[in-house]
């Protein structure tokens, strides 16, 4: 099964009643009116990739299923664990917790969580999830089933991904999360569980931006974004509106609600007290082919170029709520671990700690390299490492991770 780490925001006790209703807000915020782009989140949209959201896709759809209780599901979980790894996050852990499965047996699941500290007000949250789990409709074993998922919810979990990957390496006054859920196409069970035990901590969540059904466009019917919230949650759809018709005054953003019987893992977070929205494609338009085997890129997922500017809408709104700071991360040391020389041509020394393993990964979050060591001084030779930056993750003897950047010339 995947690795499982304690976190102090985050209680991993399984909370087992569920009140389905509308919960008071549990703290009270404002929200900016965003009337001018700003040269920073600008840039950073620009920069939103669509080869790398349909390798995200491609690998996620690539799974026979991920259906929540089939033994595939542990790879994905995995997967997606050592990705937010790669990327240079040194808090990624697994949130376990329980799936009801008739009136009394109950089977164990994982959302996939991944934390960027913020700078100025680390104990304000702006989270940002999609559920990783697929589901066909057809019933039977769920390891035979095939069940790729790719617009429910691979091109949410890609868009999750690539707003991860362009803002790790700058600094927020608030504290941003990551988080891809598991269990939601049966109860929305995984965020439910984050967000309940979140609630009974009274973190400060400020706003949840939800990425589910993102890439199907249907032929004739020109892009736009439908708008999921409550009336409770209107001033965190205010905001919504302002930064999308700023940034994307050409496609047009409503309000929207899902069919009878259809939820999302936004209103996990609105049925425990907290703001929550979501951007969805055109709910009368959707996918026809979600829930079966179909659901394939290129034909369930047919619009990158919709993919595209979906993500570059939740960046903007992750970005831009945590709070912009005009410092980028200082990687050439973490705490009592000193790397040098940084940048480098060839060796690097890494010296301060107890080390027992030391990973090099690019910047898509594949390993390069990995040393096994035990000193608290090691030499590593990047020679063969073709020049740019790269992320140095390091786990020392108490089985901490500590991710550094280096440049290679």
């Amino acid at each position: 099964m995947g690795k499982r780490f304690s976190f102090v925001l985050v209680l991993l006790t399984v909370i087992l009643g569920r009140g389905w209703g509308q919960a008071p807000l549990i703290y009270e915020h404002t929200y900016p009116a965003v009337t001018v782009e700003d040269a920073r989140v600008r840039t950073w949209m620009d920069q939103v990739d669509a080869d790398s959201l349909e390798s995200f896709i491609t690998h996620l759809t690539d799974y026979h299923t991920r259906a929540w209780n089939s033994r595939m599901v542990y790879e994905v979980q995995d997967w997606l664990y050592e990705k937010y790894v790669g990327m240079g996050f040194d808090t990624v852990f697994l949130h376990d917790f329980k799936v009801p499965l008739g009136d009394s047996l109950y089977e164990t699941s994982d959302n996939v969580i991944a934390v960027q500290r913020g700078t100025l007000y680390p104990d304000e949250y702006v989270v940002c999830g999609a559920h990783y789990d697929s589901y066909n409709k057809a019933g039977g074993d769920p390891d035979s089933l095939r069940a790729p998922g790719a617009d429910d919810n691979a091109s949410g979990v890609a868009g999750v991904l690539e707003i991860a990957r362009l803002l790790r390496g700058h600094r927020f006054e608030r504290s941003i999360v990551f988080a891809n859920w598991g269990a939601e196409e049966v109860g929305l069970h995984g965020s439910y569980a984050f967000a309940h035990d979140c609630a009974e901590q009274r973190l400060d969540i400020v706003g949840y931006f939800n990425l589910d059904m993102i890439g199907y466009l249907k032929d004739g019917i020109p892009m736009q974004v439908l708008l999921l919230y409550t009336g409770r949650d209107s001033l965190l759809a205010n905001y919504t509106y302002s930064l999308s018709n700023t940034y994307f005054p050409d496609m047009p953003i409503q309000h929207g609600w899902l069919h009878a019987g259809a939820d999302s893992d936004y209103s996990s977070f609105n049925r425990n007290g907290y703001s929550a929205v979501q951007t969805f494609e055109h709910t009368y338009f959707c996918s026809p082919y979600i829930h079966t085997p179909q659901d394939i890129l290129g034909l369930s997922v047919n619009s990158m170029e919709q993919e595209k500017r979906f993500t570059e809408l939740n960046l903007g709104l992750v970005a831009t709520l945590a709070g912009l700071s005009d410092a980028s991360v200082e990687d050439a040391e973490e705490g009592d671990l000193l790397v040098y020389p940084n940048p480098t041509s060839g060796f690097i020394t890494l010296k301060g700690l107890p080390m027992r393993e030391v990973s090099v990964y690019d910047l898509t979050g594949q390993c390069l390299l990995t040393e096994t060591c035990h000193a608290s001084t090691f030499q590593l030779d990047v020679v063969s490492l073709a020049a740019g930056i790269y992320v140095l993750r390091v786990v020392d003897d108490s089985m901490l991770v500590h991710s550094l950047r280096i440049v290679k010339y």
